[in-house]
């Protein structure tokens, strides 16, 4: 087992750390001696080595006190596993205070001041206080790395949840595509087969046009979000295919701003709008008919306009987003996909005719 990979910090940080304590608690001890001591001589260098010896020996060892705290966590509700937790405290306390004892006391005075022996046995008499002030000074430490893992582990769970929703959100989108999809191609395949008998060159057109409308709509690469340009250009070919329906009674007008091109929607985003102004706004009519697509970037955000000429709904905004697929998919996928970022409003002109709007934040390819 590598303890050091599993340390919530750098093993080389945990030891700064410790210097920089021991700096603090001596002049800590420093500004004591000037408050209550004043008749008593204080050694800066034996009271600060005395705090170094203490501080980096927790440092030297955290990867022992980390996998204590792995293997046998206080919270865990085996009490085989918290009586080891306790047990090991125990003895890292005590060995921290019989090594540190040695490293300041035996080295320190033999070559800098004479050491009574006496001072030995002062050392055995205070041991038990100081044990339990290493046994404090191992809980604060245990705790700290208690936090920092559970901090880790909150960490990897709230990853690993938002993967799951991304995952959640991808399936519903892909759900809502393929909804779209044969309610699309039955359209289509309706449209051809009314030709057959009376135009079968336009007929054919359609069919030219279908290949490559389903080499776009099943290209399993093809992500949820697609470059506004490659959507207008899947939107023109269906309006193509509804133009030799009507026999170019249809009049389409497109118009997108200059530099949005690679702006990403998502995928067929733009279809069921389409088709619902052909469907509501012309198809019932005997004479000539317009729809137009406009797209602009407005202060970061796309809006996208697809709006016709008809006589406009009779039904309400609500009526409308629950009667069909159409509208109800686009709000739906905008809504999965942005949140409160986006948005589809419809209304009738005040003129004449119907306008479904989509509103977008502005997303490059290149930002994806």
């Amino acid at each position: 087992m590598n303890w050091k990979q599993k340390l919530p910090i750098p093993y080389w940080l945990g030891i700064v750390i410790a210097v920089v304590l021991a700096v603090i608690f001596t002049f800590k001890s420093y500004l004591g001696y000037l408050l209550w001591n004043e008749q008593k001589n204080f050694y800066f260098s034996r009271e600060f080595f005395l705090h170094l010896t203490n501080f980096t020996f927790w440092a030297f060892i955290l990867p022992v006190v980390n996998s204590v705290v792995i293997r046998y966590r206080i919270q865990s509700p085996s009490w085989r596993e918290k009586g080891m937790a306790i047990l090991a405290s125990l003895i890292l306390a005590a060995l921290h205070e019989v090594i540190t004892s040695i490293e300041y006391h035996f080295p320190y005075h033999y070559l800098v001041e004479a050491y009574p022996p006496e001072k030995i046995h002062r050392l055995i008499r205070i041991f038990p206080f100081a044990w339990f002030q290493r046994l404090l000074e191992y809980w604060v430490l245990y705790a700290i790395l208690m936090a920092a893992h559970y901090q880790k582990q909150f960490q990897a769970k709230a990853l690993e949840l938002a993967q799951t929703e991304n995952q959640l959100s991808n399936a519903r989108l892909n759900a809502l595509k393929l909804q779209l999809q044969p309610h699309f191609l039955f359209n289509t395949l309706n449209t051809i087969s009314s030709l057959m008998d009376i135009d079968v060159k336009s007929a054919q057109k359609v069919v030219s046009r279908l290949g490559g409308l389903l080499r776009s709509v099943l290209d399993k690469e093809k992500g949820n979000l697609i470059p506004l340009g490659q959507e207008f250009e899947f939107v023109r070919n269906y309006l193509d295919i509804e133009q030799i329906r009507f026999n170019d009674r249809l009049e389409v007008r497109y118009d997108l701003e200059e530099g949005i091109h690679d702006a990403l929607v998502p995928s067929l985003i733009l279809q069921p709008l389409v088709e619902n102004a052909i469907k509501h706004g012309f198809a019932r009519r005997v004479d000539n008919g317009a729809i137009e697509v406009k797209a602009r970037n407005d202060s970061g955000l796309i809006i996208i306009t697809v709006r016709d000429d008809g006589e406009g709904a009779s039904h309400t905004d609500e009526d409308l987003f629950s009667g069909g697929i159409g509208l109800q998919n686009v709000n739906n996928r905008l809504a999965l996909i942005y949140g409160e970022n986006a948005g589809l409003t419809v209304k009738n002109l005040p003129e004449r005719g119907f306008e479904a709007r989509i509103t977008i934040p502005y997303q490059k390819v290149s930002d994806k």
